[in-house]
């Protein structure tokens, strides 16, 4: 099982009361249930194309694969 998450330049998305917000620890992250999902939420808040990398993340194993 995998899930997606969204790395900027800034650190991962997160939710936060209710809201996104931003935070440098990786496994407080967002996560999304597919690439389309998580690009279209860096989109709604303002990261564009090379502005971001989804990050895949291995649920089972812990591993993580840029996509």
């Amino acid at each position: 099982m995998h899930a997606f998450i969204i790395k900027t330049k800034d650190g991962y998305l997160y939710p936060f009361a209710g809201d996104l917000s931003l935070t440098d620890d990786e496994n407080q992250a967002g996560r999304y249930d597919s690439v389309d999902e998580a690009r279209q939420t860096a989109e709604s808040r303002g990261y564009y194309d090379g502005g971001f990398d989804i990050v895949r993340i291995d649920l089972e194993s812990g591993k993580t694969a840029r996509h």
